[in-house]
């Protein structure tokens, strides 16, 4: 993935026009989406599963700025469908973005303690 910032906070300040109670409103609810995705996320799911919950985490993830998850997400949506849906593959990048997402929620935590 790129070396970019965890959150890009100037799409973020961009998003909330600079409030910072919103800001930290929205991190909140990126936080337990972002669990919630993950958590939904299963190497053995069908594809409608797996894709419906990569793409909403990619959603949520690019809605706050954060890339890298949102990229992690992108590569997990297209692995779906005979040729692509392989179970080890779908492991690997699950937990490559279970990585990402922890490294992400634990800056999100830290930027709103920051307020």
């Amino acid at each position: 993935m790129s070396n970019t910032a965890l959150i890009d906070l100037e799409h973020l300040d961009r998003y909330v026009s600079g409030d910072v109670a919103l800001r930290d409103e929205i991190l909140s609810i990126f936080e337990e989406q972002a669990d919630m995705w993950t958590r939904m996320l299963d190497p053995n799911a069908e594809d409608a599963i797996w894709k419906d919950a990569a793409h909403a985490l990619k959603g949520a993830s690019r809605g706050v700025g954060a890339w890298d998850v949102g990229d992690i997400c992108a590569e997990a949506e297209k692995l779906i469908g005979h040729e692509r849906r392989d179970a080890v593959r779908r492991s690997v990048v699950l937990e490559e973005l279970r990585q990402k997402v922890r490294e992400t929620v634990a800056e999100v935590r830290r930027l709103r303690q920051l307020g």
